[in-house]
């Protein structure tokens, strides 16, 4: 045990001291946070209004606005926590294909620490960090929106939005060790990670909504991790506001915009409810973990 706290520490700091990974681990969150301050937060609230213009009626259209402004920010933090899920974990696996391509694993398998206990600790560390600038982020983002007026999630909600945000950091963690174990050097590992950090935010449906997709691009995310935590985050955060901008107008308008926003995923004829996103996503973590065995075993197997 002692020697995983330290290997873990070890990893920990060695992503803490490199002020360089930490600023792009959270480059794409900056792009979104950019997008949407200037140009697709305004687009998404005036579809919004636009919306309950059309179907609302006589409503006083300051508070839509004000409910539409409060919406898209919770939707946005939903999607900013996995996007930091994904981009943070992989710059923190980033110390075990350092670690690989100059040969400093050989060092550890050497001493008496087993391997399994070298590949939590990267994993662990990874997860340790992931949660930190999740969390950090998610109190910043909540003070942000009530400050500005919006109405503060309740405490139930809150916990259940840390347990989907540890479920996808511990999720994109195991997949991250699973693409680092299978990467032999730094440059492919930082190409891979300049493609993940581009498509991760189209992935998830924040720079474009699922509406705004082809028919066939949204049916390949529908079969990604990334969308189902997205979705996941999504529901929890704009519950409450969603009931509030939506109220008073037929049930069906509500679920289209659920549906055309990724706050929930359409597969079938029917949404698919939270329990069945959670086991979607504990199932490709334990895929991804599977796999990363397998290698493992491969690669023991040729160095003898």
């Amino acid at each position: 045990m002692n020697q995983y706290i330290k290997l873990t520490k070890r990893n920990c700091q060695i992503f803490i001291r490199d002020r360089g990974a930490i600023f792009f681990s959270l480059l794409s969150m900056i792009i979104t946070l950019i997008l949407m301050g200037v140009f697709l937060g305004k687009m998404n609230v005036e579809n919004v209004t636009d919306l309950l213009k059309t179907y609302g009626g006589a409503r006083d259209l300051e508070q839509d606005k004000e409910n539409a402004r409060h919406l898209v920010e919770y939707w946005t933090l939903a999607g900013i926590l996995v996007i930091n899920a994904v981009t943070v974990t992989m710059a923190v696996m980033s110390n075990m294909v350092q670690d690989f391509s100059e040969k400093k694993t050989g060092s550890f398998y050497s001493t008496p620490v087993k391997k399994s206990i070298i590949a939590l600790s990267y994993v662990t560390s990874s997860v340790i960090l992931g949660m930190f600038l999740c969390v950090v982020p998610f109190v910043l983002a909540l003070l942000y929106i009530t400050a500005g007026g919006g109405e503060p999630l309740s405490f139930s909600t809150i916990l259940k939005l840390l347990g989907c945000m540890a479920l996808n950091v511990l999720i994109f963690s195991v997949i991250m060790y699973l693409l680092a174990s299978l990467v032999k050097s730094r440059s492919a590992w930082s190409g891979l990670g300049t493609i993940i950090g581009t498509l991760v935010g189209f992935a998830g449906g924040v720079y474009l909504s699922m509406n705004m997709l082809p028919d066939k691009v949204g049916a390949v995310l529908k079969c990604l991790p990334i969308l189902h935590g997205t979705s996941l985050m999504r529901k929890l955060c704009c519950e409450d506001i969603l009931a509030k901008t939506f109220h008073g107008l037929p049930e069906e308008l509500l679920e289209g915009y659920k549906e055309a926003m990724g706050i929930t995923v359409v597969m079938g004829d029917s949404a698919v409810s939270m329990e069945f996103q959670v086991a979607f996503l504990l199932i490709c973590g334990m895929i991804a973990l599977g796999i990363a065995a397998a290698v493992s075993m491969r690669r023991r197997a040729a160095e003898r």
